[in-house]
């Protein structure tokens, strides 16, 4: 669409699917934004001496509104590179804030004296800690060695080859980033096999062990959407998968690295 916030000058889109996917992405920022909005302003009322609940989320907010702004150049002007690096990195930031918060709450309504900390003792915490920094650099890098155009600019792993429109450009990043991608997998199979057989008991051992299996199986059902599309090649259904896919390693690394750092018994905060 070349305008924004409407879309070709009205509320609604054309019949195209392009404008009808692009009003669709807007709606859902329409929605979540003040939703975005609404728990940080309930995290400072209600819990404002929490700072992993209260500070988490109104950085959520800062870096939204950043987005926010960075699509609206998206459209108009369009925007360099680097600077769509950015973009992704503070939507990434976002989702992993707000998951932050929400990790929080869930642990401090289950145990009401749990210190306002995160810990990074445990090794699980830190081995996720790893990943987490590994998947952000594969997911940012993307936009920096997609070509103009290309499918990979939007999607985050290294696994399609040569794929017509997943054009790459530049001579060291790209299997720089294939690397790193490799390093990333080996990183988060470290991260599922200490999460089950680390020496964890009562109900965050359980929390711990589901999140690390539902990582397991969207990193695998990641890669098999990598390889039918190299097999069959690239649709926009396989494209959203993988995508989605991606997001979802992250947050549920995200997610994980809560549950090990909030769990009873570790050393001072990190």
């Amino acid at each position: 669409m070349p305008d924004w916030p409407l879309c070709y000058g009205g509320v609604l889109p054309p019949l195209d699917m392009g404008a009808i996917i692009e009003t669709t992405h807007r709606l859902f920022a329409i929605t979540t934004t003040p939703l975005i909005v609404a728990a940080a302003v309930v995290a400072w009322r209600n819990h404002r001496g929490v700072r992993w609940l209260s500070r988490t989320l109104f950085a959520a907010v800062a870096l939204t509104l950043a987005v926010v702004v960075f699509g609206a150049f998206a459209v108009l002007t369009g925007l360099p590179r680097p600077v769509a690096a950015i973009d992704v990195g503070c939507a990434l930031l976002v989702l992993a804030l707000v998951l932050t918060a929400r990790g929080v709450a869930q642990a401090r309504s289950d145990d009401p004296d749990l210190p306002d900390r995160l810990s990074l003792r445990d090794a699980l915490a830190r081995l996720t800690l790893a990943s987490l920094a590994a998947v952000y650099l594969l997911l940012v890098s993307g936009v920096l060695v997609a070509d103009v155009g290309s499918i990979a600019r939007c999607l985050g792993w290294p696994l399609y080859g040569a794929v017509a429109g997943a054009a790459e450009v530049g001579a060291v990043l790209p299997p720089l980033r294939r690397a790193l991608g490799v390093v990333a997998a080996g990183l988060i199979a470290a991260v599922v096999v200490e999460a089950w057989r680390g020496p964890r008991a009562g109900a965050a051992s359980s929390a711990i062990r589901r999140t690390a299996t539902a990582l397991a199986l969207v990193l695998l059902a990641e890669a098999a959407t990598g390889a039918l599309v190299v097999a069959q090649g690239f649709s926009l259904a396989l494209g959203s998968f993988h995508v989605a896919a991606a997001v979802g390693v992250w947050a549920l690394l995200g997610a994980l690295l809560v549950e090990t750092a909030t769990a009873r018994g570790d050393a001072p905060a990190a």
